[in-house]
């Protein structure tokens, strides 16, 4: 839970520190005067309802989530039945290759199961020890905590990530651009890939028309494509990059934390189901 909570703010953090670089600010801020007493200190606290309020609600938000959905996922493995060995029948080998090796596979047989049953006592017995036990049973709970970290953070995050193409329709293109234009050793590696993709398709024919068709094609297709695309997204960008950087703020942090407690509550919801049917009754 320290673990998930130290990550939550720093998404937080990092989050509320893209809005700040984009211009939005807080000018309602709330100021209190705290004096201690017998002592004459004063303490001035000041409280944001937009930069510590709503991040603390959203850190809320996603911590039941991931309370919720650790609770229904992890579950304490369910004790194996011993599966009933079905007997094969088999030919039986001839009588001098039963001399020479009917000896030998005997007592590798009883050699195996020898092993097996030491090691099935030794497993139960470890088991039987009460610190063993609760060393397994914690192990698993702790897979499906840090299974429902990654699904809760990501899900918010891949959420921020789409509201943030939406609202910044050149955010994109901007980083990008930012990125090989402040290291241009990538940039130059980029190019020397492109310069020997493009040197190994001229060298073979083959190769070289597929490419070329593939080209043609995907040039044919590309302007329908985006017609296509930006018919469907138009309204939603327009509509998310008109609002300011307030509305946007807002916006972005309350359908995140909605889409991750939705995305919990419908995969916990699923996984309890999928193990009552598959519980052994």
């Amino acid at each position: 839970m320290v673990l998930f909570l130290a990550l939550a703010v720093l998404i937080e953090y990092l989050v509320v520190h893209f809005f700040v670089s984009s211009g939005l600010t807080d000018e309602n801020l709330l100021t209190a005067d705290l004096r201690i007493p017998f002592t004459g200190l004063l303490f001035t606290i000041t409280v944001s309802p937009i930069f510590h309020l709503i991040p603390l609600g959203v850190i809320a938000v996603l911590l039941a989530s991931w309370t919720y959905l650790t609770k229904h996922t992890a579950v304490v493995p369910p004790t194996k039945e011993p599966v009933k060995k079905t007997v094969k029948r088999r030919r039986r080998p001839g009588r001098l290759r039963q001399r020479l090796f009917g000896g030998i596979s005997r007592k590798l047989q009883r050699v195996s199961r020898a092993f097996r049953a030491l090691q099935r006592r030794g497993s139960a017995a470890l088991l039987r020890v009460r610190g063993v036990s609760y060393a397994v049973q914690r192990l698993h709970f702790a897979r499906a905590a840090v299974k429902s970290t990654a699904s809760v953070l990501i899900v918010f995050l891949v959420s921020v990530g789409v509201l943030c193409a939406l609202g910044y329709p050149r955010l994109i293109h901007n980083a990008v651009a930012g990125f090989y234009r402040e290291n241009p050793f990538f940039l130059g590696l980029v190019s020397k890939m492109i310069e020997g993709a493009h040197a190994t398709a001229q060298a073979l024919p083959l190769i070289r028309g597929l490419l070329s068709a593939i080209n043609q094609a995907l040039l044919a297709a590309a302007p329908g494509f985006r017609s296509a695309i930006t018919g469907l997204v138009a309204p939603i960008t327009g509509a998310m990059a008109s609002l300011d950087p307030m509305g946007k703020y807002v916006t972005f942090q309350n359908v995140a934390a909605w889409t991750s407690a939705t995305a919990a509550l419908a995969y916990g919801r699923y996984t309890s189901r999928l193990y009552r049917r598959r519980r052994p009754r």
